[in-house]
């Protein structure tokens, strides 16, 4: 008895987790053609083949099925961060190249997620997430925050864009650009250097 219960458990999950993927593909597949606070349920549930309600059923409102799409994005990134960079400075490239990798990997996504309408709000977001994940980052001062939001707020931006950029920078000139910063700027600023 507890074995059947245990498999209907597993299938019902996965026709969730089924469910709630094609309406976040369908959502991004319209974002591709439309400006995404332009985009309405009906469009969403005719794409998926789902009703108004089973919309409900996972997202509040498209607001919701957003965040809930750029926490996928997050909980990604910081996993991939946490297994390839584990305790390393945030300074050292490859913590960078991890980020790039992350961007690239959900490039269809982070290219939707990062559209005008919403591209203030998504790289706050990471700034946020990573900045409140990495302890080298743990800062009180008013001065250190407003610098380490500057750095990692640019750094985001400007990988957003390059990724975007039909004339990009190869990732080792990205990478350059953003280690030189951190030693010449972001290091003593912080005042990593004392």
């Amino acid at each position: 008895m507890k074995n059947q219960t245990a498999i209907k458990e597993k299938k019902y999950i996965k026709a969730t987790n089924a469910t709630r993927e094609a309406l976040i593909n369908a959502f991004f597949m319209l974002a591709h053609s439309k400006k995404i606070y332009q985009i309405t349920i009906h469009e969403i549930t005719d794409i998926a083949g789902y009703n108004h309600a089973t919309f409900y059923r996972y997202f509040a409102d498209i607001y919701g099925l957003i965040e809930y799409a750029e926490d996928e994005f997050l909980r990604d990134m910081r996993k991939t961060i946490d297994e390839k960079c584990g305790e390393n400075q945030v300074g050292e490239r490859q913590f960078f190249e991890t980020m790039i990798q992350c961007f690239r990997k959900n490039k269809y996504r982070v290219s939707v997620l990062l559209s005008e309408e919403n591209h203030s709000h998504f790289l706050r977001r990471i700034n946020e997430n990573i900045s409140n994940n990495i302890s080298l980052l743990d800062v009180n001062a008013p001065k250190k925050r407003a610098v380490r939001d500057i750095y990692f707020f640019g750094i985001f931006h400007a990988i957003s864009i390059n990724l975007q950029s039909r004339d990009a920078l190869s990732d080792e000139d990205l990478l350059d650009i953003i280690q030189n910063l951190f030693d010449k700027w972001y290091r003593p600023e912080m005042g990593f250097n004392e």
